[in-house]
């Protein structure tokens, strides 16, 4: 399973924190503090660590709102299997009805996807692991993506390279014309 850049990173704040604030690394600092003999560094010293201790927490709140958030963004909720169904199997049967085949063969492909697109079926799947976007959305995404380049105009860097070609026939072309040549000396130099 791919792991991505902002999960990495979520989990690297994670690990830096959960270091940080170790039962025994408290509890060494504040031996430290009261080890002093000055109480006013002592105290300068223990709401230095309370400080740091609530940004901790606060920071810890957000990677888990962050973790949540990116959870939430692989999941179909069920209002959103409900639109994808009302869409997609209409869809299908709009599709099947271009088809050149039998029209019992349609009713069974169109009855055979009905269940894989119900909220039951969804839920179970996500609930194992499966992530649709990921599956779907993303093959279908590129899918498009390489559809519309393949219909757009030839690529720069193969314009140039079929450019850079042409200069070099010219140069050629040149060089076996002494007359050619002469003038392209005279102009230039050598």
């Amino acid at each position: 399973m791919e792991i991505s850049p902002e999960v990495q990173a979520l989990a690297i704040s994670l690990a830096g924190s959960a270091i940080r604030n170790t039962a025994q690394g408290v509890s060494d600092r504040v031996k430290g503090l009261r080890a002093g003999n000055n109480d006013s560094e002592t105290i300068n010293g223990l709401e230095q660590l309370v400080n740091d201790l609530i940004s901790d927490k606060n920071d810890l709140t957000r990677i888990a709102q962050a973790y949540q958030a990116e959870l939430v963004a692989q999941r179909l909720s069920s209002g959103d299997v409900q639109y994808i169904t009302e869409t997609v199997v209409p869809l299908v049967e709009k599709l099947m009805g271009f088809s050149q085949n039998d029209d019992s063969d349609k009713s069974h492909v169109i009855e055979a996807i009905k269940p894989l697109l119900s909220i039951e079926t969804v839920n179970v799947l996500q609930l194992l692991g499966f992530n649709f976007r990921k599956a779907i959305g993303e093959p279908l995404t590129e899918l498009v993506e390489r559809a519309i380049l393949s219909k757009a105009p030839g690529d720069a860097s193969v314009l140039i390279q079929r450019l850079q070609l042409e200069r070099e026939v010219g140069y050629i072309a040149v060089a076996q014309d002494p007359a050619a040549h002469a003038r392209l000396v005279a102009i230039f130099g050598n």
